[in-house]
């Protein structure tokens, strides 16, 4: 589904999933499980996904949101990468539910009549979550949020996957130095057959706002990007020219 914002079609966005704690009670065979509801479902998300929309092409989006525990998803922004243009700073307000098995439906929309409802397994431990069926086919990855003791400055490695001309992969590294601006690092990239290779790319990142959201730019291409943790964020380029994610992790 579309909506016109401004010049560009962009779709409403939804992203889902939670972390639930789940406490066993008693101990032995007799061990039961409390079902989990809203109240268990609070705090900060990073989700990312990819997937293809009739009207938008293949697409990607990451993102954050804040679950309040009684079902409202009270703020949120994504930026979207889409076959029909870049929408980015994209507000996010929504509600959800959560099943006797533990599975997340979420509904969400930037503020206009367009939503999207989708569902997520829960996080547990080091594992992700899983975001399924979103727009239909769309899949990608749910991860609790702690923005506390991030700071860009520091070195960090990462991946690149996408499409370009052709399908893009590649990995690199990159130092923030304390004006945050790139002070080193290295670039590799395949797109097709075509591969390109850099020292000391040129780059940024900017201090992110509270919902762990930060501006950036890799080479001459626009990002932002979403703090999961104090030594991981997920980067997406906002480019028309190619469709890229770029996982990072700080060293």
């Amino acid at each position: 589904m579309t909506r016109s914002r401004g010049c560009v079609l962009i779709r409403a966005l939804g992203a889902t999933g939670f972390a639930l704690a789940l406490t066993a009670c008693g101990g032995g065979s007799g061990t039961t499980v409390p079902t989990p509801t809203v109240a268990n479902v609070t705090g900060s998300f990073v989700f990312e996904v990819t997937g293809t929309d009739p009207n938008d092409g293949d697409y990607g989006v990451v993102g954050s949101f804040v679950a309040d525990g009684k079902g409202n998803i009270t703020s949120g922004v994504a930026d979207y990468n889409l076959g029909s243009g870049i929408d980015s700073v994209v507000p996010l307000k929504g509600t959800y539910t959560v099943s006797t098995g533990g599975a997340v439906a979420v509904s969400l929309t930037d503020g206009g009549s367009v939503k999207d409802t989708f569902t997520a397994t829960i996080p547990t431990g080091s594992a992700n979550g899983l975001i399924t069926a979103f727009d239909g086919t769309g899949t990608g990855l749910l991860y609790p949020q702690t923005t506390t003791g991030f700071t860009p400055v520091g070195s960090y490695t990462f991946t690149v996957t996408g499409e370009g001309n052709y399908t893009v992969t590649g990995s690199g590294s990159f130092v923030v130095g304390p004006a945050d601006t790139f002070t080193g690092g290295t670039l590799s990239y395949q797109d097709g057959n075509t591969l390109s290779s850099y020292t000391s790319p040129a780059g940024f990142l900017f201090t992110p706002n509270t919902l762990g959201r930060g501006q950036g730019a890799l080479n001459g291409n626009n990002l932002s990007y979403y703090v999961i943790g104090p030594k991981q964020i997920e980067m997406i380029n906002l480019d028309a020219r190619a469709l890229l994610l770029l996982p990072a992790q700080k060293q």
